[in-house]
């Protein structure tokens, strides 16, 4: 039986080919996201598809910061297509984030910023340590746990190993409330508090603990009333 040419394809193929010879940084978003969704929706126009997801949350990055969940109830759209869509902003970060060399967190103010960019996104607590070595360079970050919306456990073992495999001269604890403000509960503080033992123990200094919240970050480090708990 002989197959039908589908309609579209040759349309396909002339975005295909302006798009790899285009300066990339001047294609429209509307033809950049027309092209995305060739990959989720094989035999259909996409083109209309991406108009009207770009008139309804108003710009390219709207659309890939949008959930699933809202990305779904546009007019065309698959499960397929959501997904792809919402995952990119976890593999742009990812991309963007391999490879690059650790900051040196000098001052609070520069790891406020590198924890800030390291919780952006995340859905769920994530609880990470930061090994700093005698320069004061950040020389290893690991994600150590992760949790479900409301809480992460990590244990005691996991701090101690990371900063003896990195040879750490001190270490920055860091995790985020990603549903609430960014004030320690109690068991950040307890945990706070046996983590400077511990290490201290081995020579290795506990230097801060930072929380990610919606209200922004809190050093307790750098907070009068839990300093203490790093002397």
């Amino acid at each position: 039986m002989d197959k039908k040419k589908y309609p579209h394809a040759d349309h396909r193929q002339r975005v295909r080919k302006a798009f790899r010879e285009a300066d990339t940084a001047t294609v429209p978003d509307r033809s950049l996201l027309e092209l995305l969704l060739f990959y989720s929706i094989p035999r259909r126009d996409t083109n209309a598809l991406a108009g009207a997801l770009l008139e309804k949350f108003g710009s390219l990055k709207a659309v890939l910061d949008a959930p699933y969940d809202e990305l779904i109830k546009v007019d065309g759209m698959g499960e397929s297509s959501a997904l792809l869509l919402s995952v990119l902003p976890e593999i742009s970060l990812r991309y963007r984030e391999d490879g690059k060399p650790l900051p040196a967190l000098f001052e609070t103010g520069e790891t406020e910023k590198f924890v800030s960019a390291l919780f952006r996104n995340c859905k769920n607590e994530e609880f990470h340590i930061i090994c700093i070595d005698a320069l004061g360079r950040a020389t290893v970050c690991k994600k150590a746990a992760e949790g479900d919306e409301n809480s992460v456990s990590v244990s005691k073992r996991a701090i101690l190993e990371a900063a003896f495999s990195s040879d750490a001269e001190s270490v920055i604890l860091a995790h985020n409330h990603p549903d609430g403000d960014a004030a320690p509960s109690k068991e950040d503080i307890e945990l706070t508090r046996e983590a400077a033992r511990l290490l201290g123990e081995t020579g290795i200094r506990l230097t801060d603990h930072l929380i990610s919240g919606r209200d922004g970050i809190l050093s307790l480090a750098s907070t009068a009333k839990y300093k203490s708990l790093f002397e």
